[in-house]
């Protein structure tokens, strides 16, 4: 069991950026003030557009400040920060109401059907082929046999990081040199856990932009292959996106949204932005669950998403 002091307090530096511009900037404008009147509404309603939360939820944040808070009476800070931060969570809470075959807090795998499969995909630069290493490693440290398929048969270095990784990890990993086709590679990665009873299957996928209409078909050609090899979906597929990108994450998502069934986001780079805040406007948009955050380099660094701990690494001063 993680510790979530220490979890809460990492996250809390971790994730500055985002609360000083989200928290930070309510603090300063709030300080002093008595009166909750028009002038202070449309200041808090320019933090939260300047924080990337989006417009439908600024707007729904506004009414709810006035429904809630008498106009030209006087309020406590403490009201408005606290409808805020209800607010914002009840929109991450929405991301979490979809059924998983993992516990990702813990690394485990819920059901004995194996081996399960999970895809990651994403566009270059984001940290697709990281992430997929440290799951990679967390499977591996709660003693489970996994298996890396190196389909991006595109980059070459893509290949030297997951090789990198699955030695740290002691995990075999499958890549073919003399093919260019990622469904071959997937096949026989599938081909082999079938035979040797593997638990789970992590496939690495080109870094593809999502305008890329040929790159775009050969992902949902995998996606086929291992739905005709297993009968059945991949148990997840994880977009990966770089937070620090704000409104383009939106874009990705429904570009990648046109190809393939998303179950789950990774956000990374949220330790450099102050963008953060686009997290709300992705899961309230899509209703997809963000499964893991990256808040830096380590391999400790790629943390479980948990809608409670976030929302308190943000708001508790």
């Amino acid at each position: 069991m993680k510790n979530l002091f220490n979890t809460l307090e990492k996250l809390k530096n971790k994730l500055v950026k985002t609360k000083d511009n989200l928290l930070g900037r309510l603090n300063i404008l709030l300080k002093g003030k008595t009166k909750l009147d028009d002038t202070v509404l449309e200041e808090i309603r320019e933090i939260l557009y300047l924080s990337d939360i989006g417009y439908d939820i600024t707007e729904l944040i506004i009414q709810k400040l006035k429904e809630n808070i008498k106009v030209n009476l006087e309020f406590k800070y403490e009201e408005v920060i606290n409808l805020v931060k209800h607010e914002l969570l009840l929109i991450l809470e929405k991301g979490e109401r979809h059924n998983s075959c993992f516990d990702y807090n813990n690394f485990k795998i819920l059901d004995e059907n194996r081996p399960k499969i999970i895809v990651i995909v994403g566009v270059n630069g984001t940290g697709k082929t990281t992430s997929l290493g440290k799951i990679a490693y967390n499977f591996k440290e709660n003693n489970y046999h996994v298996l890396i398929a190196a389909a991006d048969t595109f980059r070459a270095a893509a290949n030297e990081q997951l090789t990198v990784w699955a030695k740290r990890a002691s995990v075999e990993i499958i890549e073919n040199k003399n093919t260019k086709d990622p469904g071959a590679i997937v096949y026989e990665a599938l081909d082999k856990a079938i035979k040797n009873h593997l638990d789970v299957v992590l496939i690495d996928t080109a870094g593809r932009l999502h305008t890329k209409t040929d790159l775009m078909n050969e992902l949902n050609k995998i996606i086929r292959i291992i739905e005709k090899k297993l009968n059945k979906k991949p148990d997840e597929i994880f977009l990966v996106i770089d937070a620090t990108t704000g409104q383009n994450a939106v874009v990705q998502i429904e570009n990648f949204l046109k190809y393939i069934p998303l179950t789950g986001l990774i956000l990374t780079k949220m330790d450099g932005t102050a963008k953060g805040g686009v997290i709300f406007q992705i899961v309230d948009k899509f209703k997809i669950p963000v499964k893991f955050i990256g808040i830096g380099e380590g391999i400790e660094d790629l943390q479980p998403f948990d809608s409670n701990e976030f929302i308190n690494a943000i708001f508790e001063n």
